[in-house]
């Protein structure tokens, strides 16, 4: 079992996938008479908050090329994975594709084993407004879970609906009155994602023939009483091609 290496990208995707759900929000700022002033996307980065709370309150020296981190901004993190029993899929099926460099073979892979993959959502904000204006084009798309359609393994050709759910939200303010400090107030959101994860592959040759001998009990060639031959029709159809069968049947007597 161990010893042969895999890499199918499978968390790597996952994480990717959570990342890009939340890379299109944007905060608006208005003027008195509700007119848009400016408009911008919130940027996202792979990281704890601990990390940009920490560039926030560094002291800017541009000489020295540290500039201030500009807020809002929102970071995601991936924290711990579990095993989810509830979710087991049939462990002897196998999933089948034609080989994309040799059609005479098939690539295969057993069902995958389901884990849960939790993460963290931090919004870190200056004034509340921008908090909630960011919150409210999240929050009502978790009802408590959102589906995104995933490539679970590209060589395979396999997709997925992948619910990422919501399980609750904490909020911070760091401000402690120091008229020197920049204050940041944070969002945390905590979701799941219900992932899975595959094996290895396999290449396996594609059965082009089937030939049968009927024997009358002895296995030998005087005792074979008929021969049965099955190819598919054309010879040269793929697993996924719309094909037939030719049996041909010759009785020994």
């Amino acid at each position: 079992m161990f010893g042969t290496y895999f890499y199918n990208k499978n968390i790597r995707n996952i994480v990717i996938l959570f990342g890009t759900v939340f890379n299109d929000i944007s905060v608006r700022r208005v003027d008195n008479s509700n007119v848009v002033q400016e408009e911008f996307k919130v940027p996202i980065a792979y990281g704890p908050a601990e990390k940009f709370l920490v560039r926030l309150r560094e002291a800017i020296d541009v000489t020295k090329g540290k500039t201030g981190l500009t807020l809002p901004r929102m970071s995601f993190e991936f924290t711990s994975i579990t095993y989810d029993p509830a979710r087991k899929l049939q462990t002897t099926k196998k999933h089948k594709k034609v080989h994309a460099s040799d059609n005479t073979k098939l690539i295969t892979v057993y069902n995958p084993v389901p884990y849960n993959f939790d993460f963290t959502l931090s919004i870190m904000v200056k004034n509340s407004d921008d908090g909630t204006q960011i919150l409210e084009q999240i929050l009502p798309y978790f009802t408590p879970e959102y589906h995104v359609t995933m490539h679970e393994m590209s060589t395979m050709g396999i997709t997925r609906d992948i619910p990422i759910i919501f399980t609750g939200l904490s909020t911070e303010d760091s401000y402690e009155g120091d008229y020197l400090t920049r204050r940041a107030l944070i969002h945390t959101l905590s979701f799941v994602v219900q992932g899975f994860l595959y094996g290895p592959t396999s290449d396996v040759g594609i059965i082009r023939e089937v030939d049968v001998n009927e024997y009358d009990g002895l296995v030998t060639n005087t005792g074979k009483l008929s021969n049965l031959d099955v190819k598919p029709d054309p010879l040269t159809a793929d697993p996924d091609d719309d094909y037939g069968y030719t049996t041909t049947q010759t009785d020994i007597y």
